[in-house]
């Protein structure tokens, strides 16, 4: 067995094959003896962190989630790094794979070299963590069409007791993240984190708020909504733009493979700062 490496939430090592054998009745179809290597909850690490690990290792093998006994387990499954398969109570696919993706709470496991019964997903592992926290956010935006009464109103909506600058140190420690930066609409820099002497900050803003104002000037004679998101990508570094309140907020990030993994933690934080401006 090799040298387990580090993952947060639980280690991993390189498992031995393993038998598994179907039995009706079983909650799990491998027994919790042959659990080698990657274990851990899913308080301490989240979904799109242990696939894209499992994608990067070029694993093979089935990744179990389990939560309370009344809640259904989640199975994804893995050949040579490529995710090919997901279950989610009776959800198969994409709709397991968007399931999964809201949970926080629950124990994993790898069982390494156990097969897909079948191939459900075959987009590369960051599209479709992209496409299923796309839809995970549609679905937790409320409706502008509909006015929610005041006593009706999420505790979380009220505006944050933190300042913006707590809130922009907090962009730093989502992994991946090389600097956060919220942008005024006339392109000047209203405050920052982070940064390096790669990146020049001042006219990182001002490219990026033109640009931006290009593309609400295109979504305007298009009749769309207003924007929700802008990547742009140069070679493996990437630069996300949010509206936050009625500023733009820049995460920078030297590493365009953590892009889901990033897009997921910052979405909280985008809604507080919103909240905080």
């Amino acid at each position: 067995m090799e040298t387990a490496k580090t993952l947060p939430g639980g280690t991993y090592g390189e498992c031995r094959e393993v038998c598994v054998t179907q039995r009706v009745g079983r909650k799990s179809a491998i027994p919790p003896a042959e659990v080698e290597g990657l274990k851990g909850n899913l308080e301490t690490t989240s979904i799109p962190d242990l696939l894209q690990f499992l994608n990067a290792g070029g694993k093979t093998g089935q990744l179990l989630l389990e939560r309370q006994s009344d809640r259904p387990e989640g199975r994804t499954y893995f050949s040579a790094g490529a995710l090919v398969h997901a279950t989610a109570g009776a959800a198969t696919g994409m709709d397991a794979l968007v399931e999964m993706c809201g949970w926080d709470r629950g124990s994993f496991a790898f069982y390494a070299n156990v097969l897909s019964p079948k191939a459900s997903i075959s987009m590369p592992v960051q599209q479709a963590l992209m496409e299923a926290i796309r839809i995970l956010d549609e679905r937790h935006r409320p409706d502008p069409k509909v006015a929610r009464p005041e006593k009706e109103r999420s505790p979380r909506m009220a505006k944050s007791t933190r300042t913006s600058t707590d809130i922009l140190e907090d962009f730093l420690k989502v992994p991946g993240v090389l600097s956060a930066v919220i942008v005024g609409r006339d392109g000047f820099v209203i405050e920052s984190a982070g940064g390096s002497s790669a990146v020049n900050i001042e006219d990182l803003g001002a490219a990026l708020a033109n640009a931006i104002n290009s593309v609400e000037e295109m979504g305007g004679e298009l009749q769309v909504s207003k924007f929700q998101d802008l990547f742009v990508e140069y070679g493996r570094a990437v630069i996300l733009c949010r509206p936050a309140g009625d500023a733009i907020l820049v995460v920078v990030a030297p590493d365009a493979s953590k892009l889901g993994i990033i897009r997921h933690k910052v979405k909280p934080l985008v809604d507080e700062l919103s909240q905080s401006l």
